[in-house]
């Protein structure tokens, strides 16, 4: 009992504010959030997460193996494992602004990795270089002798810039990179390096500075992006860290996709990555694609993460990896050549199965392109 009530306080603490609190004072990204996978990670908002837990064995138990994930800030989903109820927080803020300012640090397990999540009440990370190391508590500073004074921070919160997490884009990592199944197979791996020459994290790549405050009561001219999709944010910005070129051979052409993130692309066994290349020649349109893909199963078959024991293909480009995809067609002068790299969230064999029929799960995302005249 004692355990119980223990767990409830904290819940309570830790998500003690909703994200319309939040939005009073940040409404830019707040509406931003309203697009987010972060939104819509629970089964009420995310088909393709409903698909899979429909499918998962351990619904028929009522226990709920997804929620640190997906759900956790519902109350009560401090423990892994929990019966998964319809409520507010399910549909409105799975994954709320709390959840995410609230990692204190990332405990690393060979499972799944953990959020620690600070219990100081009504304290948030966040990172500004400006500031780091120091907290911004809600207070009023006098000026002029003692005659006027100004009121700094936030009414709703105190803002500490010392969690070395939020520089490095480490507090991603809790959810974002390895979970094994039930039989100790890992079913997704970000495939993660380091580099010494990169200074691009988690945050810089998919929360770039886009224009406008993030907060009211004064102007910051830019922010970080917190659409988290690249749907909701033209993903152009992600075509520095995927180079493509062409070489015309004597019988072909070969094309070379330079990946320059840290991390595998598109590393979720739901997705697929493709390569597709357009060749105009006058009035003639010559078509060639290429598949990246990861294919788990059992027994040389393909099953269900749940059940996989086995990698059956694994053809994903990997971190800093240089792939070179040749293609059988000769080139000829004059011809006009597109070359598309991107991916599908959900693989189409898959979406169709699942009877995802939503524009974004059948639309081609393209992460980097490049146009060439022979």
């Amino acid at each position: 009992m004692k355990l119980l009530l223990s767990l409830l306080t904290f819940a309570t603490m830790v998500f003690a504010l909703d994200n319309t609190t939040c939005q009073k004072c940040h409404p830019k990204i707040y509406k931003e959030y309203q697009t987010s996978a972060h939104k819509n990670a629970s089964i009420y908002n995310d088909p393709v997460h409903k698909a899979i837990w429909d499918m998962h064995p351990a619904k028929k138990k009522g226990n709920y193996k997804c929620a640190k994930c997906h759900t956790p800030a519902d109350y009560g989903l401090i423990a892994e494992e929990h019966p998964l109820e319809e409520n507010a927080a399910q549909h409105q803020e799975p994954i709320s602004c709390q959840i995410c300012h609230k990692i204190e640090r990332i405990e690393e397990h060979a499972k799944a990795n953990k959020n620690i999540y600070s219990k100081k009440e009504k304290t948030f990370f966040t990172a500004n270089k400006a500031k780091k190391g120091t907290k911004l508590l809600y207070h009023d500073e006098k000026s002029f002798l003692g005659l006027f004074k100004t009121r700094v921070g936030s009414p709703y919160h105190d803002i500490d810039y010392s969690n070395e997490a939020f520089y490095t884009g480490a507090l991603c990592l809790g959810c974002h990179d390895h979970k094994q199944n039930g039989k100790g197979f890992v079913i997704c791996d970000m495939q993660i390096k380091k580099s010494d020459t990169s200074k691009e994290t988690c945050i810089s790549c998919h929360m770039p500075k886009v224009s406008g405050s993030f907060v009211n009561q004064k102007d910051s001219k830019v922010h970080a992006f917190h659409g988290m999709s690249a749907l909701t944010l033209s993903p152009t910005h992600l075509s520095k860290h995927i180079k493509l070129s062409l070489a015309a051979q004597e019988e072909g052409f070969d094309v070379l996709i330079e990946n320059k993130a840290n991390h595998t692309l598109a590393s979720q066994p739901l997705r697929l990555s493709m390569l597709k290349v357009l060749i105009q020649r006058g009035g003639t349109h010559i078509k060639k694609e290429q598949t990246f893909e990861k294919i788990i199963g059992t027994k040389g078959e393909p099953s269900p993460p749940w059940l996989a024991t086995e990698v059956l293909k694994d053809t994903l480009i990997k971190a800093f990896e240089k792939r070179q995809v040749h293609f059988d067609e000769v080139l000829q002068k004059g011809d006009e050549v597109l070359v598309e790299f991107g991916y599908y969230l959900v693989n189409p064999k898959l979406s169709k199965k699942f009877q995802l029929t939503e524009e974004k799960y059948q639309k081609f995302i393209v992460l980097s392109k490049k146009r060439i005249v022979i």
